[in-house]
């Protein structure tokens, strides 16, 4: 989205609204922290992988922290080099990409050694499963996965996590987490999503770091769809209100890596991920603003490829241990529910190119030809009684800042202007309606509101689809523009935000045995704003 977002729906080009962003950034949310802050058997095969190698690496040394980077890298302390001495799981961990037998485990250590991820059936572990080993490294600033396969559908798994360095091995660190359903069995679930963390100077607060984590995590989910934006690398947190850790910006490995280090260093958020299994995907504020693949590896190679080796690094992405870098991807819960993750980042076209070209009458592509076939075969494939499509930017509102007309809108909408990506959208949602395939929401983050929207693009009075929308976790709050853009004939059925507020929300989703369908927004003190109750076709 944008780095100063409050401007960029809330005025719409007001210059006065814009410049009051600028010199209020810092200081424009102490008030909304002060409320925060008041509200207080063996498996059939086992393997593991490190983190893909890296394109650019630091410094060769023996610890994490005397890595030579930009004069925002906080400084080497007594205590950390102290811990240098120890083995130790500084992060983590983390259960990525969980199926009915599978799951990818992640955990970072503070020098290279051997860690071992040891699961088994019962939290006592009086019955382990063979233990999977992970040699660590610092070209992958001491981060590892392991995958466990051959688990059993339906199954709690809890896990522990050591570092062996010499003879010493660290205190273990502890996870667990749930196989999903097998692909024959119609199991109820429940899931949360949001995007957007750390932004616009909203990173840790001193007194309660980020609260939404226990409201989420009082949902009791079985995952988290984390739809983008899960760091803000390209815009500074300073000040009182934020814990010290994340001034930036950043523009390189070493500065990318400093700020998902810190994040992960929140209590209450390295505690839900450590009992929640995560689907993540990115959005812009990975790398810088807006971005798309190949423009800024044109300007700036180093830039893009080091985003997507820390993205890669610090999180459990199942294509990450392919080394491809492709991160869209399927993910199954039993008969109901298909999630198809997309990447709108990698392969998108300019922001600033017209929609269509108005030389070749080519369309523009926020997916790209190989993505969009591919999101195109799964949704034709899925049985799922819901199918759930992944797209870290929304449909019908509009987003791009500074100055859209001149630099593009940034997601599938137009809103009257050239730019925007609404032809592919189009296709997409024809194809859907060729295939007469029912069921199927688009969830979405990065507009810094919650809302619902349902859509009639052939205008016969039918529901076509449903979008639902959850964000911010933590970063500025903003109001909706009325009305959405019309081309594919939006109803808002809900919306709510206020510029500069303190509505930090996520969405939370509930399938009953029966496949009905229930969408909650939830606040960060765990009110609920909003329901909406479907059932399938």
């Amino acid at each position: 989205m944008t780095s100063v977002e409050g401007c960029k729906n809330k005025a719409y080009g007001h210059l006065a609204v814009m410049l009051l962003c600028f010199l209020l950034l810092s200081g424009c949310t102490n008030a909304n922290r002060s409320n925060q802050a008041e509200t207080d058997s063996t498996p059939d095969a086992v393997t593991a992988t490190t983190a893909p190698e890296p394109t650019t690496t630091a410094n060769d040394t023996d610890s994490a922290t005397t890595v030579l980077v930009d004069q925002n890298q906080p400084a080497e302390s007594d205590t950390q080099r102290t811990q240098l001495e120890t083995p130790l799981i500084t992060h983590g961990p983390i259960t990525g990409n969980v199926s009915d037998t599978s799951a990818l485990l992640w955990a970072r250590a503070n020098q290279p050694g051997t860690m071992q991820f040891e699961l088994a059936e019962t939290d006592d572990f009086a019955e382990p499963l063979a233990p999977i080993t992970v040699e660590v490294a610092q070209s992958t600033d001491f981060t590892a996965r392991a995958s466990a396969e051959g688990l059993q559908p339906a199954q709690t798994y809890f896990y522990r996590v050591t570092l062996t360095v010499d003879d010493q091995t660290s205190e273990p660190v502890t996870g667990q987490f749930q196989t999903a359903p097998a692909s024959d069995t119609a199991a109820p679930l429940s899931f949360v999503f949001s995007s957007c963390l750390g932004g616009q100077n909203l990173c840790r607060n001193p007194e309660n770091g980020w609260p939404i984590f226990d409201a989420m995590a009082d949902e009791e989910p079985d995952f988290f769809l984390f739809t983008g934006d899960t760091v803000y690398v390209d815009t500074a947190c300073s000040g009182e209100d934020n814990v010290p850790g994340a001034e930036g910006p950043y523009t390189d490995l070493e500065g990318f890596r400093t700020r998902y280090r810190y994040h992960l260093e929140d209590a209450g958020y390295a505690s839900f991920l450590a009992q929640t299994p995560v689907y993540v995907t990115w959005d812009d504020h990975e790398i810088i603003n807006d971005f798309g693949g190949p423009a800024v590896s044109a300007i700036n190679a180093d830039l893009f490829t080091d985003g997507q080796q820390a993205f890669l690094e610090y999180w459990p992405v199942s294509t990450a241990v392919t080394g491809t870098g492709q991160i869209y991807r399927r993910a199954s819960y039993g008969e109901l529910a298909d999630f198809f993750i997309l990447d709108t980042r990698s392969y998108r076209d300019p922001n600033v190119a017209w929609d269509p070209d108005p030389n070749t009458l080519e369309p523009k592509t926020m997916l790209g030809p190989e993505q969009l076939a591919w999101l195109k075969a799964e949704l034709a494939d899925s049985q799922a009684t819901w199918k759930f499509v992944v797209t870290s930017v929304p449909l019908s509102y509009p987003t791009g800042f500074p100055l859209p007309q001149v630099d593009g809108r940034d997601g599938w909408a137009d809103y009257t202007e050239h730019s925007g990506y609404e032809t592919e959208l189009m296709e997409l949602v024809f194809f859907l309606s060729q295939q007469d395939l029912a069921n199927v929401v688009f969830l979405t983050g990065d507009t810094h509101w919650p809302f619902a929207i349902s859509y009639d693009p052939d205008r016969n009075e039918s529901i076509d689809l449903y979008e639902f929308g959850a964000s911010p976790l933590s970063a500025i709050t903003l109001e909706p523009p009325d009305p959405p853009d019309p081309s594919f004939n939006p109803t808002v059925l809900y919306a709510e935000g206020t510029f500069m507020g303190d509505l930090f929300n996520f969405g939370q989703i509930a399938i009953d045995d029966d496949g009905g369908l229930t969408f909650r927004v939830i606040d960060w003190q765990g009110g609920e704003r909003y329901s909406l109750t479907l059932q399938p076709e």
